[in-house]
């Protein structure tokens, strides 16, 4: 017997090459008949039936001819409880029907109902009220149907191999992907994940993005977000509400999901995460805004203005992993912040930038107050990087950023005014 794989896809039988484990299917009989489903669905109907045809059989044989008053009567509250289990009130008909014939019974034998039947009778419409009350309140918070449902796609899941997974994943089926996805053990719902991202389907955001926020696994929260960052624009609703969690390698996962897909939807709630609480999640939402690319400086260049130092220097190394011209005179206003990281991340974008950035640079040093200048080249990291980025530049650039620190009159800077008017370095 060749055993595949279990499909949980209502229409899993439409696929002649796939094989069911012969034990899988008697326990889907079993479940079909409990749950009545399938050729089963009538079965209640059919219990009702007989069990009112045997009741009405044994008042006429046993009560009304042989005269045994009790004792079988017994049985009637086993069909009672049956019938509200499945028709809830309705069952105090049969409840009414069987103390009726019980009482026609008695009727039949003595000429007359005794005060024994009476109770009797009226036990049975009693017991089908309360029978019935129970079912309606107790029974919904035992979901049998559910319960029995995911045992079974339970055991299908486990026998899954990650052969199979992967023959899904070529077949497109969805369905038996998210069925592992939600019932299998770690491996095997680690490669549903990556099976769905490549197939980029929108059914499976749901449950990818309830792997991403509930899963026990933290190596499975990340891979749903790679998988949503696939599937593209449909995820990006789910994923922005998911930089709101509280784990971080969940937000920075996701930081990084946004910008790979792209969307500018995406650019206001990312802005809004550079001040998040961990510096590891404001750098990735940093590179994401960064990918996103030119939609997103116009809300970077405001970020540059927050009262937050971590938000300007993230915006200000968004600004430099974009590289574009319209940021170059709000990154060299940056270059003046008080905080040396805001500095340092604004001289750094300023050198991404490169040649296009020089003149301004130099142009801004000569227009500023000494103070503003002295505030920029206090910082070794600062002053290093912009003349990291006038290697090979125009000697004149170089000469004028030599005449401009020359100007402080700061003797621990002489060593680079001479660098930078050396002409053999020119």
């Amino acid at each position: 017997m060749q055993v595949v794989w279990l499909s949980y896809s209502p229409d899993d039988q439409k696929n002649p090459n796939r094989k069911t484990p012969i034990g899988i299917y008697f326990l889907r009989r079993i479940a079909e008949c409990m749950m009545h489903q399938g050729k089963y669905r009538n079965l209640p109907y059919i219990i009702v039936v007989l069990g009112l045809f045997f009741a009405t059989a044994a008042e006429f044989y046993l009560h009304a001819l042989s005269g045994i008053v009790t004792g079988y009567t017994h049985l009637y509250y086993l069909l009672i409880i049956i019938l509200a289990y499945y028709f809830r009130y309705k069952a105090v008909l049969g409840g009414v029907y069987l103390g009726a014939i019980h009482s026609i019974a008695d009727m039949y034998l003595i000429g007359f109902v005794t005060t024994d039947a009476l109770i009797r009778s009226g036990s049975f419409v009693a017991a089908a009220l309360l029978s019935a009350f129970l079912a309606a309140t107790i029974v919904p918070a035992v979901p049998v149907k559910e319960v029995i449902e995911n045992s079974m796609q339970r055991v299908q899941a486990i026998l899954v191999s990650e052969a199979d997974i992967v023959q899904m994943r070529k077949e497109g089926d969805v369905a038996s992907l998210l069925g592992i996805l939600a019932h299998g053990e770690m491996d095997q719902r680690y490669a549903a994940i990556d099976a769905l991202g490549l197939l980029r389907d929108p059914r499976a955001i749901e449950l990818l993005v309830e792997s991403t926020r509930s899963d026990t696994y933290s190596g499975l929260r990340w891979k749903a977000a790679e998988a949503l960052a696939r599937i593209g624009k449909p995820s990006v609703g789910p994923l922005i509400t998911l930089l709101n969690d509280p784990d971080e390698d969940v937000r920075w996962k996701v930081a990084i999901a946004l910008g790979e897909i792209k969307d500018p939807r995406a650019i206001k709630p990312l802005i809004n995460v550079l001040s998040d609480p961990d510096s590891y999640v404001r750098s990735r939402a940093a590179l994401a805004l960064g990918t996103i690319g030119d939609p997103a400086i116009p809300d970077l260049v405001k970020a540059l203005a927050s009262d937050d130092p971590a938000v300007r220097a993230a915006a200000a190394s968004a600004l430099g992993i974009i590289g574009s011209v319209d940021a170059i005179h709000p990154l060299i206003r940056a270059l003046f912040d008080p905080v040396d990281r805001v500095k340092i991340e604004a001289a750094e974008a300023v050198a991404k930038i490169g040649d296009p950035a020089l003149s301004a640079l130099i142009d801004a040093l000569k227009s500023a107050q000494h103070e503003k200048v002295s505030m920029i080249v206090v910082d070794p990291a600062v002053i290093e990087t912009l003349i990291d980025m006038l290697d090979g530049a125009d000697p004149a650039l170089r000469l004028d950023l030599a005449a401009v620190l020359k100007e402080l009159d700061d003797p621990s800077l002489s060593h680079l005014i001479e660098e930078l008017s050396d002409a053999n370095s020119l």
